[in-house]
């Protein structure tokens, strides 16, 4: 009699009866499926398990980069001082500004060609002058000599290789016409020289070296869901080479005709009247450009007895109740007292000393009595190689305003465009802000006739703000710690695209106590019964578009028109480079001036990674064709969405 089978213990596993022999622990594992509790041991490998796990990796960040984002490196200075490309940082010996020229043309492509044949010119050099000093067997003639045929020509090819105009020379000089020769600060005008001349070599000082471009993150997903918007920065494949990627900021939309008039951006509809293009706040603060920062003062200049841009506007002669007065060589300015009914004035003058005038400095002469205001224009410090000027209306003031006693007293700010006074006045007891147009009465407004345009501000009693007041695309904005200060009404100013030709410069010069505006004079600040100081004053100006038809004759050169119109149709759009003057965009493309809507890869999204800022004591590594310094630390001061 046989007894019933034992009962298998609870979560084993039970072996499946057979008549086949018995199996191996592994063909059991195989055919019993695992029970909770069991562990599980892979079958794979480690050495395999790991190669398929960087295979997934490898897969999902090329899948990521296909379909959502990808990194790209900014070649040119097209978008500058946006985004930057092959670059030098600097910072002017005179007066401590800092600030960055492109050098994109050496390393483009015609560049690394020249260098690539001057390599294989030396080469074979190296080559001729070695084989001279050793006996060539093919070369030995029946006399056991070499040939002198073989002879005469090596040292024929040797001479012409050596020669300073021969092909090597040439080479060098073509190659040192890429480097970028100086700089000018733009804050004072100094020239800081980069290269250094030995004989017929030309060089780069090394104390400043040059950097790769910024390094950004493109969304390329962004665009499948919401419609491109005016102002973003896309990349996109260039119309006229399709395998090049171009980065550019979007100016015109499907259907619209966009006009460059005034260096203002203008979008009609329909065969409608064409109204100014305004960009959103955040856009347009990260687009100002800084023509003065009084934190940076030179020295040099103030010996020589060059005025400061800042000065107090108290009519000569006069003994005013309140004056404003530096007790720091003009970084900072401050006033006490006073009356409503006679207000102090701080006034700006853009004083920038010539080339000539810093040789006159150099050479110990004096400068008092020299200076002449000049109007702003759109000098880009990046740029290499100087363009034709153009004067700049639309300009900002931002500050730092400490206020003491402010009981009862007004700040006020005012910026002149076209020989119009456009003024932001504060009530430094209830923080009121009331705004006056151009063409309008204190506290009214051209577009509202009689009615005044209100704000209200944290501006009031004792404290500290930083102040933007901006009057850029015929709009004026406010600004208090950042935030942007919301009125009753719309505070554009409105005219017409035919009435831009006469929107000019009033270049005459003004004296202190005038009121006459002036754009030699185009900023002001005016405290009234108030204890006030003013630092870290920086004055603005937004990006100028030329409206350039083609290049000229010689580089820099623009052939210009006042009006340029670009019509759109369905899918197409205008796309425009940050740094007008060297920027190679919709305006002065050959085969249509519109990227088509399949053409866009993505809207740039962020700064990720800019070159790394290399420490004093940094040593120059050469790897490949490429020179590192290290150390060098991550340059977190540049990463940055891009607005």
């Amino acid at each position: 009699m046989t007894s019933p089978p034992r009962q298998p213990p609870r979560d084993a596993a039970v072996p499946h009866e057979s008549t086949t022999p018995a199996t191996t622990p592994a063909a059991a594992a195989a055919t019993s499926p695992p029970k909770p509790g069991d562990i599980v041991k892979s079958p794979l490998g480690f050495g395999r398990e790991t190669v398929e796990s960087v295979v997934i990796a490898f897969t999902l960040a090329l899948l990521f980069r296909a379909f959502e984002a990808e990194a790209f490196v900014i070649p040119t200075g097209s978008m500058a001082p946006t985004l930057m490309g092959r670059h030098k940082d600097l910072v002017c010996e005179s007066c401590g500004r800092d600030f960055r020229v492109g050098c994109s043309a050496e390393e483009d492509d015609q560049s690394q060609s020249l260098r690539a044949e001057s390599a294989r010119l030396e080469r074979e050099l190296a080559s001729l002058k070695s084989s001279a000093k050793t006996t060539d067997a093919k070369a030995i003639d029946a006399n056991g000599k070499m040939g002198l045929e073989e002879r005469e020509m090596r040292r024929r090819r040797i001479e012409q290789l050596e020669s300073d105009h021969g092909p090597i020379g040439q080479l060098r000089s073509r190659l040192a016409s890429k480097l970028v020769p100086a700089a000018k600060c733009p804050n004072c005008g100094y020239g800081t020289r980069l290269v250094q001349v030995a004989g017929e070599q030309v060089r780069y000082d090394p104390r400043y070296p040059s950097f790769s471009g910024d390094r950004i993150l493109v969304d390329k997903f962004t665009y499948d869901f919401v419609e491109p918007r005016r102002w973003d920065v896309v990349v996109f494949k260039y119309p006229e080479e399709a395998k090049t990627n171009y980065i550019k900021r979007l100016i015109g939309l499907p259907g619209e005709t966009v006009s460059i008039a005034g260096g203002d951006i203008w979008t009609s509809r329909d065969g409608g009247a064409a109204e100014i293009a305004r960009k959103p706040p955040d856009t347009m603060r990260a687009m100002l450009q800084c023509v003065h920062d009084s934190r940076h003062v030179s020295a040099d200049l103030q010996q020589a007895g060059w005025p400061l841009c800042w000065s107090d506007w108290s009519p000569r002669g006069q003994r005013p109740t309140a004056t404003w007065t530096s007790n720091d060589e003009g970084r900072s300015f401050s006033v006490s007292g006073g009356s409503t009914d006679a207000p102090a004035t701080l006034r700006y003058r853009h004083f920038f000393p010539s080339a000539e005038e810093w040789e006159g400095v150099r050479l110990g002469e004096s400068l008092a009595g020299r200076a002449r205001p000049t109007l702003i224009d759109d000098f880009q410090p990046y740029n290499a190689i100087g363009t034709r000027s153009h004067w700049v209306g639309d300009l900002a003031l931002e500050m730092v305003c400490d206020i003491s006693d402010g009981k009862g007293g007004r700040l006020a700010i005012d910026l002149v465009e076209g020989a119009a006074a456009h003024r932001c006045e504060i009530n430094l007891a209830t923080g009121d802000a009331l705004l006056a147009l151009a063409g309008g009465r204190e506290g009214e407004s051209a577009a509202h006739g009689s009615t005044p345009v209100r704000g209200r501000t944290p501006v009031r009693g004792k404290g500290s703000w930083t102040i933007l007041f901006a009057n850029v695309d015929d709009e004026l904005s406010l600004f208090v710690d950042g935030r942007r200060i919301a009125f009753d009404k719309s505070t554009a100013w409105t005219r017409t695209i035919g009435e831009v030709p006469l929107n000019r410069p009033a270049d005459f010069a003004v004296e202190p106590g005038s009121d006459e505006p002036s754009d030699l004079a185009p900023v002001g600040i005016t405290a009234a019964a108030a204890d006030v100081r003013v630092k870290h004053l920086r004055v603005l100006r937004d990006t100028y578009y030329i409206g350039a038809i083609d290049v000229g004759a010689r580089p820099g050169d623009f052939l210009e028109e006042d009006r340029l119109e670009f019509d759109l149709e369905a899918d197409q759009f205008f796309v425009l480079g940050d740094n007008s003057a060297a920027s190679k965009d919709s305006r002065l493309w050959l085969e249509g001036h519109h990227v088509d809507r399949d053409l866009l890869i993505g809207k740039a999204m962020t700064i990720f990674w800019p070159h790394a800022v290399p420490a004093s004591w940094a040593v120059p590594v050469k790897i490949g064709g490429a020179e590192l310094r290290l150390p060098s630390w991550p340059n977190f001061g540049r990463m940055r969405f891009v607005r």
